[in-house]
């Protein structure tokens, strides 16, 4: 071989080995954009509440005393329930979306709710519900939380029991009362 030839193989070589330092470059910063997509969701630490000070109180056939807004669609605990659970509210699934787009939050949607576990959620007050007839139940052993998705005319929510830390989604009637968490702001 001529040294011509030797010095084109060589810069030949150059180029490849420059442009394969340019391509190992761009797939870090790709890695690295690719990345910095991938978002993190957070709940917030506690329930999601709106002011209750110009309800109605009411008491149920239970005897649990609690207050009701104006559209009769979230209820707070008053009395007739233990301790911890005084001043919880429950919303119906119409209330929640209505309620939370009012005050900027969002809550997740039902798919998002597979990236969490029952560590996730921060305090857990297990706030039972309130079905359509006005009673309340499962106090003090599980909690809903609604999502923001809807399954034709249920809505998916979230369910946690106090007894194991799984992590269970339903499609359930939208009028059953709630507990809310909403994502932390990004």
């Amino acid at each position: 071989m001529s040294n011509k030839s030797n010095e084109e193989i060589e810069r030949l070589l150059g180029e490849v080995s420059g442009k394969l330092s340019e391509v190992k470059n761009l797939m870090k910063k790709e890695k690295k954009v690719i990345h910095l997509r991938r978002i993190v969701l957070e709940l917030a630490d506690e329930n999601f509440r709106i002011d209750s000070s110009d309800w109605k109180e009411t008491t149920n056939e239970q005897g649990i005393v609690c207050l009701k807004n104006l559209e009769e669609d979230i209820w707070e605990y008053v009395s007739g329930v233990e301790r911890e659970l005084i001043g919880e509210q429950l919303f119906t699934w119409r209330a929640a979306i209505r309620e939370t787009g009012k005050a900027g939050k969002k809550m997740p949607i039902n798919k998002e709710f597979d990236q969490f576990e029952a560590k996730h959620f921060g305090e857990i007050v297990y706030v039972g519900s309130r079905y359509t007839d006005g009673s309340f139940n499962h106090l003090g052993m599980h909690t809903n939380f609604w999502s923001s998705s809807q399954s034709g005319s249920n809505a998916w929510s979230c369910n946690l029991y106090s007894s194991h830390p799984t992590v269970r989604r339903f499609a359930l009637n939208p009028a059953y009362g709630f507990s809310v968490r909403c994502l932390k702001s990004q």
